[in-house]
């Protein structure tokens, strides 16, 4: 009988350390950031970019200029900037778990502003063009696409396809 429940205290045990080893963030169920497009021209990780090794630190979501970007979770507009050797036009929301999203590539039409709450599902921004109407590119981009990076509550990049998105 002691035996018994020895190892069914064990078994308890082990799987409580198990399942509380995960982080509260591997629970969420993000939304993706372009709904319907789960295509992607350029993953995670090492690529060749113009002729030399690069790290992409984020997926490219190809779309057309104009298209909808939604906010992953719920947060805050911690950055809004430019990058001109980098995404262009972007993004960074801080959400409720300290993670961030950064999103590139978008269009001169910011409708959000530094500090604005924004929720899950929530529109926040729109795919850019490749050239913005100061003729100066957004970004380094061959042509209009959603560049989308996250970070961890550590501020380490992730893979973006690492998430749980709802479908």
């Amino acid at each position: 009988m002691f035996k018994k429940f020895y190892i069914s205290s064990s078994i308890s045990i082990i799987l409580i350390i198990f399942i509380s080893s995960f982080s509260k963030t591997n629970y969420i169920n993000y939304c993706y950031p372009i709904k319907n497009n789960y295509n992607i021209s350029s993953y995670f990780g090492m690529r060749i970019l113009y002729n030399k090794p690069n790290f992409h630190n984020g997926i490219d979501i190809p779309a057309i200029e104009n298209t909808k970007i939604y906010c992953i979770e719920n947060g805050i507009i911690q950055y809004i900037g430019f990058d001109h050797n980098g995404y262009g036009n972007y993004i960074i929301v801080l959400h409720n778990n300290s993670y961030k999203s950064l999103y590139g590539h978008l269009s001169e039409n910011m409708i959000l502003t530094i500090g604005d709450k924004i929720n899950k599902g929530q529109l926040l921004a729109y795919v850019g063009p490749k050239i913005l109407s100061n003729g100066k590119s957004n970004g380094s981009t061959t042509g209009s696409h959603l560049h989308f990076t996250v970070y961890d509550n550590n501020s380490k990049i992730i893979d973006p396809l690492t998430l749980k998105y709802e479908k």
